[in-house]
């Protein structure tokens, strides 16, 4: 799996939050034989690999009219169980860019995103980090803790969660309809695997797949429901609980 070897600035104002990461991820500050991967900290923040380029601004592009309606995202909704009055607590295990663990921030929901590769966790601090100044976008901050590494670490701590979420999708074979983001994670991430067969075998609470509309389970367990939208379904793993 391809990851980052540099941190690097275009202006010195952004110069505390490179030497931030650096610090927090282990990963060298340079300016100078720059080397894909690498990471730029600016006004939007970039991540440099196969001569192209990832941003990640939860506040402007598609991802903000998700935010802008991100009450009426039913399925996701239903799969996670969701209840106005109960905040859940959520282990995302598939980081990626961190759009549906800010969703669920939204909703008001405790997540602990765990993304193995550091330069998208860079990019998720990043987004996060640029948000306007707007109370529920603060509240929404507060309740996300971001990880860096193998979500498989959690596996003897799975009852301290609700819900475990995945979304492998980065890594889907086949040409849906992705956005350039996506295809982008897909060749830069290039073989990153799916540990849902690894939670199952645990004294899971709830487990929540995002798979592609048509694609077979990928696992020897059925789920004990799906939600299904025009292009995705959410497939549900659940011990004993009524849905």
């Amino acid at each position: 799996m391809s990851d980052i070897k540099a941190i690097t600035f275009n202006r010195n104002s952004f110069s505390s939050r490179a030497i931030y990461y650096s610090k927090k991820y282990k990963i060298p500050i340079k300016h100078e034989k720059l080397k894909e991967p690498y990471l730029e900290i600016a006004e939007e923040s970039k991540l440099y690999a196969n001569k192209g380029f990832l941003t990640n601004l939860y506040h402007k592009d598609q991802f903000s009219r998700r935010i802008a309606n991100y009450q009426r995202e039913k399925h996701l909704k239903k799969a996670i169980g969701f209840k106005s009055s109960i905040s859940k607590r959520i282990l995302d295990g598939t980081g990626g860019l961190g759009h549906d663990a800010f969703i669920f921030a939204l909703l008001g929901q405790e997540v602990t995103i765990v993304e193995k590769n550091i330069g998208l966790c860079i990019l998720v601090e990043e987004a996060i980090n640029n948000l306007p100044d707007i109370s529920y976008f603060n509240s929404a901050k507060d309740k996300i803790t971001i990880l860096n590494g193998d979500s498989r670490k959690y596996l003897d701590q799975i009852q301290d969660f609700d819900v475990v979420y995945l979304d492998p999708m980065f890594n889907s074979t086949k040409n849906l309809a992705r956005t350039k983001n996506l295809s982008f994670i897909n060749g830069y991430l290039g073989d990153y695997d799916n540990p849902l067969d690894d939670f199952l075998s645990t004294d899971y609470k709830r487990i929540v797949i995002k798979k592609e509309l048509k694609a077979p389970y990928g696992n020897s367990t059925e789920p004990t429901v799906s939600f299904r939208g025009s292009s995705i379904r959410f497939d549900v793993y659940t011990k004993g609980e009524k849905l």
